[in-house]
């Protein structure tokens, strides 16, 4: 099937889009939530986006990627309480949600996420040949 005019792309794989835009939320975030005055925050954004964002756009090709990345999405989480900056309600809110979600984005790239499905026949496809099948 073709798109309907040339200029319409079609991307079959989003998850280097979301990587992308979340990485770009981590290097924004401290100054658009109003806690970039707390300069460890600041700090572990910057190495966070120049250590991990990288990785973050690899990792849909490459498992080693995802599986650093989802090391760090759970630095990002829990990391206001390590560095010291939860006492912002905004800045500790913001990290536990993007890092959780950057971990999820991780772990569903480096497959960790398809062994957590069931495997029972009733989920599985059914096609001819299969004894199950039937149509």
């Amino acid at each position: 099937m073709t798109p309907s005019s040339p200029s319409v792309v079609r991307v079959r794989n989003r998850r280097p889009l979301a990587a992308g835009a979340l990485t770009l939320w981590i290097a924004i975030s401290p100054w658009l939530w109003g806690f970039a005055g707390a300069h460890p925050a600041v700090a572990n954004h910057v190495f966070l986006v120049l250590a991990f964002g990288p990785l973050a756009v690899m990792m849909v090709a490459l498992r080693p990627a995802a599986l650093v990345t989802l090391s760090g999405g759970v630095w990002l989480a829990l990391s206001p309480w390590v560095l010291g900056y939860a006492g912002n309600h905004t800045a500790w809110l913001n990290e536990l949600v993007t890092g959780a979600s950057l971990s999820a984005l991780a772990a569903s790239c480096s497959g960790l996420t398809g062994r957590l499905r069931p495997q029972s026949a009733r989920w599985r496809a059914r096609r001819p040949g299969d004894p199950s099948y039937t149509s």
